[in-house]
């Protein structure tokens, strides 16, 4: 590798390392843009390293990387050429580090507490946490006084009517008193019929004689009769055709119900094998209507 030119005084004159790289650049026909794409560098780059201007481009570790990249992208001894940058480039100073040792303010944890700032906040605080406090006391932990208990009140017991006992009919007088008597001798002997009186108890009011049973309802003309007898429990839920709820309950084993109103009737009967279905007389097959034991179907 050529790295100087003999000069008019015979003396060899060092070449740049970007002169070097220009030459053999140049030698193998290619562009500086084609160094560019290659290094993932700039054009203006690759033009400041192999003019030599070194303001252009940053220093120390960058430099010497770059300049060995593009050596060995030439296939150049990259050594050799990182070597004349040394002696080229200028050097990169280290930065003077300057460390005060006077004048360091240092502020006690005392002098920052003194701050009205930080009384202020630290008040603040206190009374945020003293209200939360308050709040749970008042919310959970307050006594709310004890329970009064609720006064039961009981059905007033009647006393038994008593009917007044009429008194005995005076006895008449088979002999006149004497004028002589001063005071007349009262009869010590009561008559047996105020005795018998007296000896019957209170008289107790009859029971009231229970009211006629209500005839069971006949249906109207344009009406329908339901009739429902369950051979086990059964749930059964009926609505007529203004959707009035005529039957909603369940029914026991062994029971029997019966609803009349205007049709249609939309019903839905629970563990339906168990229920026998008459309307207006005539039996009714839930089968072909349950699905999993409930029956859903509509009476015309």
């Amino acid at each position: 590798m050529d790295t100087g030119s003999d000069n008019p005084e015979g003396r060899d004159v060092p070449r740049s390392p970007g002169a070097i790289l220009a030459d053999e650049r140049e030698r193998q026909g290619l562009a500086r843009a084609d160094i560019a794409q290659r290094l993932h560098m700039s054009v203006s780059q690759v033009e400041a390293l192999e003019a030599a201007d070194y303001e252009r481009l940053p220093r120390g570790t960058f430099l010497r990387g770059f300049t060995r990249n593009y050596a060995r992208s030439l296939g150049l001894d990259a050594d050799a050429v990182v070597g004349l940058l040394a002696d080229d480039a200028p050097r990169e100073t280290a930065p003077d580090i300057v460390v005060p040792t006077q004048n360091i303010r240092f502020d006690p944890l005392g002098q920052r507490l003194a701050n009205p700032y930080v009384k202020a906040a630290g008040v603040a605080f206190v009374l945020v946490v003293l209200g939360f406090a308050a709040m749970y006391w008042w919310l959970f932990i307050r006594p709310h006084g004890p329970v009064q208990p609720t006064a039961v009140k009981k059905p007033a017991i009647e006393a038994p009517k008593v009917e007044p006992v009429a008194p005995a009919p005076e006895a008449p007088a088979t002999a006149a008193a004497p004028a002589s008597a001063a005071v007349a001798q009262p009869s010590t002997a009561a008559s047996p019929a105020a005795m018998t009186m007296a000896a019957t108890p209170a008289a107790v009011p009859p029971a009231p004689v229970p009211a006629a049973e209500e005839a069971p309802r006949v249906a109207a003309p344009g009406e329908g009769t339901i009739r429902l007898a369950f051979r086990g429990a059964a749930w059964v839920e009926i609505t007529d055709a203004r959707g009035k709820v005529l039957l909603s309950r369940t029914h026991p084993g062994g029971s029997s119900a019966e609803t009349i109103g205007k049709p249609p009737f939309n019903l839905v009967i629970g563990n339906a094998p168990e229920v026998r279905l008459t309307f207006n007389g005539r039996e009714v097959d839930l089968a072909p209507h349950t699905r999993v034991a409930v029956a859903r179907l509509t009476l015309p």
